[in-house]
């Protein structure tokens, strides 16, 4: 997708050039018919959520404006402020407008993987590379490439997203369902989605979702402690909120391990199958009775209620299957998140590296040495 500003054509005509635009690269790329359909099939909606946006200036002049509302833009602007200044988040017009939205979700998100097998099927695009999943506007298109996939034999799960990064080529809104949020998890999302602005590896999709995480996570933890107190809610729900993913991590990816270890062995499809329906039987029991009671927040208590398969326990993944590696990045930084995020700048200039593993060799260097 391509810039915007200065443009002289309305949002709409904007929105069709850059999936135009997209849609030509992945031609150029030779992508396959599927992806260049979706990127097709996204232009209404993209083009959708380009129009009627507000910027926070122009809101924040109205003496009209709901007070609520005016303390929400101007704690975005200020938690904006602290990523640029002390995380050294990349400064540019993300979260600086706003954009009223008429359903409870920006995006939907479908994964879909093999029903014997933790491999999710991806996508290749211009850009971001290779994904896991792929991002509706409209729940209707989601659901028919859900129930087509779902057709096919495949594992499918569907998630409903608040956000989404353009990774700054165009500029993110503030979305009127966000305004919902705590001050807590707004500024939580806030950073992660600048983390992606800041720092994004083509095809790396996990290392970018865990960096973003994390950077999220400890982020909104140091704000909410600078500005409110370390003994504040906000910034004690912050560390508790942070620690149920750490947990949730640990019991995700146990559940990703056994069910990867089963399905290589050489028993029979049915029995692997039976396998499946009674280790995810036995993670949802655990989950409910051991590890709920354990978390400090609410945040995980609908988990064992869902439909859970191959492509539910893999876009969990994608976001927790390493977050030790980014806590010990950040203390061998002297917890400075500052330096942790130069670091992952300067592994992004490295063209072909895997930053996960140069991270975990770098490490071990520096503990060796």
């Amino acid at each position: 997708m391509g810039n915007n500003r200065g443009a002289k054509s309305g949002p709409r005509a904007r929105a069709a050039v850059l999936l135009l635009a997209a849609a030509t690269a992945c031609l150029a790329a030779s992508c396959d018919e599927e992806e260049l359909q979706y990127l097709l099939q996204q232009a209404p909606g993209q083009a959708e959520l380009l129009m009627g946006r507000v910027p926070f200036e122009r809101m924040l002049k109205d003496p009209d404006l709901d007070p609520a509302v005016r303390d929400q833009l101007e704690f975005v602007l200020e938690v904006k402020r602290y990523g640029v200044e002390k995380i050294g988040l990349t400064s540019n017009k993300n979260y600086e407008v706003y954009k009223e939205v008429d359903r409870d979700a920006v995006v939907w998100n479908l994964t879909a993987a093999e029903p014997l097998s933790m491999t999710p099927l991806t996508w290749d695009f211009p850009v971001v590379g290779k994904v896991p999943y792929l991002g509706f506007f409209d729940q209707k298109d989601a659901d028919q490439k859900a129930a087509e996939l779902s057709l096919q034999g495949h594992d499918v799960y569907l998630r409903t997203a608040g956000a989404y990064s353009m990774l700054g080529i165009v500029a993110d809104p503030l979305y009127s369902t966000l305004l919902k949020m705590s001050d807590a998890d707004l500024a939580n999302l806030v950073l992660h989605e600048m983390t992606h602005g800041t720092v994004f590896i083509k095809g790396q999709m996990e290392f970018n979702e865990n960096l973003a995480l994390f950077v999220g996570n400890q982020g909104s933890y140091n704000y909410l402690r600078a500005r409110f107190g370390a003994d504040s809610p906000q910034a004690r729900y912050a560390v508790d909120s942070n620690e149920d993913d750490k947990l949730f991590g640990r019991e995700i990816m146990k559940l990703y391990n056994e069910l990867d270890v089963m399905y290589q062995t050489d028993i029979p499809d049915d029995q692997k199958r039976l396998k499946k329906a009674l280790i995810i039987a036995a993670h949802k029991k655990h989950f409910r009775d051991d590890v709920i009671p354990l978390m400090k927040t609410r945040q995980y208590d609908k988990w064992p209620d869902k439909d859970i398969n191959n492509a539910t326990v893999i876009s969990r993944v994608v976001y927790f299957h390493d977050l030790t590696l980014y806590e010990d990045i950040y203390r061998a930084k002297d917890s400075d998140l500052k330096a942790e995020v130069d670091f992952f700048k300067g592994v992004m200039a490295m063209k072909g590296v895997n930053p996960e593993e140069y991270a975990k060799d770098w490490l071990t260097k520096k503990d060796s040495g």
